[in-house]
């Protein structure tokens, strides 16, 4: 049977080791957290650029027959 020193030892090393284990998934949380904001502020970039494109196609044939015109109306 192990003596009372060893058994002192190994509750030292698990005490220590669930210490690392906790300051570990704290740092873990802060990143994830960080990761997850940088996430959503590319997604609402990307949504903005997205809504841009879809103005732009939609209004771009509109723009081209306005520019061609004025370019072939009559110089006054």
């Amino acid at each position: 049977m192990a003596d009372l020193a060893e058994l002192e030892r190994r509750v030292t090393a698990l005490e220590a080791a669930q210490r690392e284990t906790a300051e570990t998934q704290t740092w873990m949380a802060s990143t994830l957290g960080r990761i997850a904001s940088v996430q959503d502020e590319h997604t609402a970039r990307l949504d903005r650029i997205e809504g841009e494109i879809s103005s732009l196609r939609r209004d771009l044939p509109g723009m081209l027959a306005d520019a061609v015109r004025e370019g072939i109306k009559p110089q006054q």
